[in-house]
């Protein structure tokens, strides 16, 4: 079923193979198989430890935030209270109830709640209290410099750039890889995990752990220094010259 869904993207695939001179691939996987080096966009230190092949480098975290969520206008809700960052996937995962429920801790706590909904739901279809503003989309990079804390479904893009601005995270996975990024935040301290149904009162519960034990920032912060380290571009621009000119039977996977 896997292969059958990412095979759907094989003519795609060969019409860019093409435009390289490159010959066309049966399946998806032919294109990974084939590759000449692997560029793990991570930490070696965030992830699982592990004996990689020669060909795989770890070159670190894409930390920018996409195109449709820059900004030069974006500031801070008003207020004294810690702020917390809520932000699940950009895609489609049913996530509109566990945002409800993260939005109904919020307003529990003495705290400024921030809710980024991402094109996947309306803003609007959300029940906000007077602490927690919801909005579509906002450079998360701004955010997070304001930061106590964030509520993510841990998909890697969100939880390393949690991490790199030493924000500590509770993680509700939802699917993917989230429940595996979530286990490497636990695992080095820098946040705790709850399941994508838990109430409300766990949510405002985990959340109040996560503000008043000084211990899950200072982790984040020794991990977020590491990520933001290899987040350097010279490592992948490095590694991408090492591979040299294209030639007809090779290919790149990043």
């Amino acid at each position: 079923m896997v292969l059958r869904q990412w095979n759907k993207g094989v003519p795609e695939l060969n019409s860019l193979r093409s435009s390289y001179g490159l010959p066309p691939v049966e399946e998806f996987f032919d294109q990974v198989h084939s590759a000449r080096k692997h560029l793990v966009l991570t930490s070696a230190e965030f992830d699982f430890p592990a004996r990689m092949p020669a060909h795989v480098r770890y070159v670190g975290a894409v930390l920018d935030d996409p195109a449709w969520a820059t900004t030069d206008t974006w500031s801070p809700p008003a207020g004294d209270g810690p702020l917390v960052l809520v932000a699940l996937s950009s895609t489609f995962q049913d996530q509109a109830s566990c945002l409800q429920r993260a939005i109904d801790a919020l307003a529990e706590l003495p705290v400024r709640g921030y809710v980024t909904t991402g094109p996947a739901i309306d803003p609007t279809a959300l029940k906000a209290p007077d602490n927690v503003e919801v909005v579509a989309v906002a450079p998360h990079s701004q955010v997070l410099s304001h930061a106590s804390a964030v509520i993510t479904h841990a998909g890697h893009g969100t939880a390393v750039r949690a991490l790199a601005a030493g924000v500590p995270v509770l993680a509700l996975p939802h699917g993917r890889d989230q429940a595996d990024n979530a286990i490497r935040i636990s695992l080095r301290g820098a946040g705790t995990t709850l399941s994508r149904n838990a109430s409300p009162a766990k949510i405002a519960a985990a959340v109040q752990r996560l503000l008043a034990n000084p211990q899950y920032s200072a982790a984040a912060a020794r991990l977020g220094e590491i990520i933001r380290r290899d987040a350097q571009a010279g490592d992948m621009i490095a590694e991408l010259e090492e591979v040299g000119p294209r030639k007809p039977d090779s290919s790149i996977l990043t």
